[in-house]
């Protein structure tokens, strides 16, 4: 599906990262991994990378002044160019509303919008320097339109992040770019855990609230990524797509039905 494309991913050293540019690898794609890790201190990379010969890996430290340039001309180099540009590195930790302060502003805003920003521009300015247009795809998450307690920053950004996929969406068709997203739910990943292997019951009070009765596993994630990176999807532009078992088409958290409500209105 994907043979012929070159990939970078971004903080994809491990969570639903690395879990897209294994799909992406799967599907004959060649896909060049990125985090501020070193090599040596990411196992599942160093296991990827074995399995897969069209894997590279470029440790890159995107906060700082110019590294998005620098990291895209690595993997345009490792690649033979970049077809496909998946912006997944971010984070979500923060402290309560009352103790933000800027730098929190500039922190969680800056890795999750302005990297993704960055590394864009880059992207579409080798591309169109050689008359070629591309795909960009975004990781953002189902708080960007449901809130949840101790996120503020966290899900602004993501806001973020769906408007910036529409926009995109419009200010690069005339380049040959399209723009889509992809907005999970809870997902097990090592940063996303909140106990949750600890505290089985904390864990079904969570599951309980998911029309599929699960959290997702990043490989739920892997598979929308590389469909959505393939020529299949090539008319799709400026949308978010949710993958979330079901979690935004609830109302509320689930509670018993009465036998009155199953039984309907009485007669008049």
């Amino acid at each position: 599906m994907l043979r012929g494309k070159s990939i970078l991913v971004t903080g994809s050293s491990q969570g639903i990262g690395l879990a897209a540019a294994r799909a992406m690898l799967a599907a004959g794609g060649r896909v060049v991994l990125t985090s501020e890790r070193p090599l040596e201190a990411c196992a599942d990379v160093v296991a990827l990378l074995a399995e897969f010969p069209a894997a590279a890996y470029v440790p890159h430290d995107l906060t700082r002044a110019g590294a998005a340039e620098e990291l895209v001309a690595a993997a345009w180099e490792l690649a033979g160019g970049i077809d496909v540009l998946v912006n997944n590195v971010g984070t979500y930790r923060e402290p309560a509303f009352l103790d933000l302060t800027r730098r929190d502003f500039d922190a969680t805003f800056g890795l999750n919008v302005w990297v993704a920003i960055a590394v864009t521009q880059a992207v579409v300015r080798r591309a169109v320097a050689v008359g070629q247009g591309g795909r960009v795809l975004f990781t953002t998450s189902l708080n960007a339109t449901r809130s949840e307690l101790g996120h503020t920053l966290y899900d602004a950004s993501k806001g973020a992040i769906n408007a910036l996929t529409r926009q995109l969406a419009v200010e690069l068709a005339p380049l040959g770019f399209t723009t889509v997203a992809v907005a999970p739910g809870l997902v097990e990943t090592p940063l996303t855990d909140h106990g949750l292997r600890s505290d089985p019951a904390a864990r079904a009070a969570v599951e309980g609230q998911i029309p599929l009765g699960r959290i997702a596993l990043a490989s739920d994630l892997g598979g929308w990524f590389a469909f959505l990176a393939s020529d299949a999807a090539r008319y799709a532009t400026g949308v978010v797509i949710g993958v979330d078992g079901g979690l935004d088409a609830q109302q509320m958290p689930a509670r018993p039905v009465t036998a009155a409500e199953r039984a309907g209105p009485r007669p008049r």
